[in-house]
């Protein structure tokens, strides 16, 4: 068989896979808790269109990187995630976080555990499809990322100490007391309420107040420990991994926009394990 035609039928059912996910028929669960996460993933993206009196396509390529965005839920017992991946807006993105935690037994009753790197797009978005049901908490190790580069530039001695002891305090939310230690190396002009935009020629010490100041409301590790719940996003990751990268960034792969977001539709049923459903689907 020619390569053209491994290629035309991988296309052809990743289309339809894209189709079937839009079309399957997702009904309210009865999970008490489900995990979810969210982030993006930078794929590659390629245009041909020929231009006027052109007749080689490879003379009017046009390459860029477009974020593929991936959501994932599962109940807390359980070792099976679902996911589902899109190439389109925020919004998008927000509606397939929905639908992923219907697949996995979202109800009227159920909280979700919402953990990730605090982007405001993620926060919104999990705020307008889930509202009071969800709980939305800053990845630690993000927030480590931001302590840790703070400490290394700030702090002359007992840098990993001072660390560990904020760990400390933001996993018994105790932030507060935290952020008053990092005032301490700040200088005073930095400190008013108009922290909610990014500053130029900010020090990691100041990066890391205003990243902290600005998302007190997402620090309640202290709360998810004593439910033994996750506090970091590990999962997503190793998932961009998985589900997309693998597939969509293997070397010399370049992805026109409507065949990546099917390509896309594809991976997710692979990684659903809804190959026998999809196959009824066709079928019928």
């Amino acid at each position: 068989m020619p390569i053209s035609g491994i290629q035309y039928v991988t296309e052809n059912h990743a289309k339809m896979a894209y189709e079937y996910i839009e079309k399957e028929d997702l009904q309210e669960g009865q999970a008490s808790v489900l995990l979810s996460e969210m982030d993006g993933s930078m794929i590659p993206i390629v245009e041909t269109s020929l231009l006027e009196g052109e007749f080689d396509k490879r003379k009017c390529r046009k390459t860029r990187w477009q974020e593929a965005r991936l959501c994932m839920a599962r109940e807390p017992n359980k070792v099976t995630s679902f996911f589902y991946s899109t190439l389109g807006d925020v919004d998008r993105a927000g509606d397939l976080l929905y639908r992923v935690a219907l697949k996995a037994g979202f109800g009227a009753a159920t909280q979700v555990h919402f953990v990730g790197d605090g982007a405001p797009w993620i926060v919104n978005q999990v705020r307008r499809v889930f509202g009071s049901q969800a709980s939305y908490l800053v990845d630690f190790y993000h927030i480590t990322e931001y302590l840790s580069e703070a400490a290394e530039h700030s702090w002359t001695s007992e840098k990993k100490e001072w660390l560990h002891r904020s760990q400390s305090l933001l996993k018994s939310n105790e932030h507060k007391d935290l952020l008053a230690n990092i005032r301490l190396r700040m200088p005073l002009d930095y400190i008013t309420e108009e922290l909610l935009e990014d500053r130029k020629e900010e020090s990691p010490v100041q990066k890391c107040y205003r990243y902290i100041v600005n998302r007190q409301d997402c620090l309640d590790y202290k709360k998810a420990l004593e439910q033994d719940l996750p506090i970091g996003s590990g999962e997503i990751e190793s998932a961009h991994r998985s589900v997309i990268q693998k597939r969509m960034k293997i070397p010399g792969a370049w992805w026109r926009e409507d065949n990546a977001g099917n390509m896309l539709a594809l991976r997710s049923l692979r990684a659903n394990g809804d190959w026998q459903n999809y196959w009824n689907y066709q079928a019928a």
